[in-house]
């Protein structure tokens, strides 16, 4: 920790004088991840106004939408949105971490083994693009599973209408 305002502003200077392309590549992408598991997991339940209240961090989040998929739930995509947010805590509770260049490597390295292209275009690119990529590759995922989402909704909705009238019926109206 910097013991003078000198070596604290050198400090501010050194993290703060360039953009770095990396963490506003991981910081965005893993917003955008978070809203879609929000839908996701919003569009999922009945009473989406519970899940918000219970203030589920992203780990949490991912678990609870990964649980609800039919087929998908043991795909190693989710280990994309896993490492990324392993990467995101680093990049956002340190500074200058050792532990950066591993996690960024283990983004990279499994997004290149899922997308299956041993000769991808992206090979050799500056990190912020391949995770860029990567987390492109998981949001679109995501939209697949989100549709699935959906779709069932739409079938418990259909059901619930048929099943419990009461609910349904116009107001003033047969039950």
């Amino acid at each position: 920790m910097p013991e003078t305002l000198d070596e604290l502003r050198r400090r501010f200077e050194k993290h703060l004088r360039h953009v770095d392309e990396t963490t506003l590549v991981v910081l965005k992408a893993h917003l955008l991840i978070e809203e879609m598991l929000d839908s996701i997991i919003s569009s999922f339940v009945f009473h989406p106004k519970f899940i918000e209240a219970a203030n589920l961090r992203f780990a949490q989040k991912i678990s609870v939408a990964r649980s609800m998929s039919l087929d998908e739930h043991e795909n190693e995509m989710w280990e994309i949105a896993v490492k990324l947010n392993s990467l995101r805590n680093e990049l956002a509770h340190a500074l200058d971490s050792p532990k950066r260049t591993a996690k960024t490597q283990a983004v990279i390295d499994l997004y290149f083994r899922l997308s299956a292209d041993a000769r991808n275009p992206l090979q050799g690119q500056p990190e912020h693009i391949v995770l860029s990529y990567a987390a492109a590759f998981f949001l679109g995922f995501l939209s697949s599973f989100y549709e699935e989402v959906k779709r069932f909704r739409h079938y418990v909705d259909a059901l619930d209408e048929v099943m419990n009238r009461h609910r349904h019926a116009p107001e003033g109206g047969p039950a």
